[in-house]
């Protein structure tokens, strides 16, 4: 999925200065470096950390359905009725997804 995405971004960039590039000489990893990546950045970037936030959510929920993740730990923990070990995961989860926010923030704010 990432990689269709990312293609997706690639093809709605546009080439001129790629094609600039590689009529003066450059080779097609140097256009690619120089003339595309710089405008497609931006996105990539964005997405990724988009993705990364919505992995980091997705593993908590799954977790508590059974299927491994961060919240399988909470959910057995909750299950033995041991509320400091339920209270340290919440404040864990809390603490990555507000690390994750930060990241995004900083991130988003670079590229513009």
């Amino acid at each position: 999925m990432v990689g269709k995405v990312f293609l997706e971004i690639y093809e709605a960039q546009d080439t001129r200065a790629a094609e600039a590039l590689l009529v003066n000489g450059a080779g097609r990893l140097q256009a690619f470096c120089y003339g595309t990546l710089p405008s497609c950045l931006p996105e990539l970037l964005s997405y990724t950390v988009y993705r990364w936030e919505c992995a980091i959510r997705s593993s908590v929920i799954l977790g508590f359905v059974g299927a491994g993740g961060l919240g399988q730990q909470m959910e057995l923990s909750m299950r033995m009725l041991n509320g400091g070990e339920v209270l340290s995961f919440l404040l864990v989860f809390i603490l990555l997804v507000w690390i994750a926010d930060r990241i995004s923030k900083g991130l988003r704010t670079w590229i513009d």
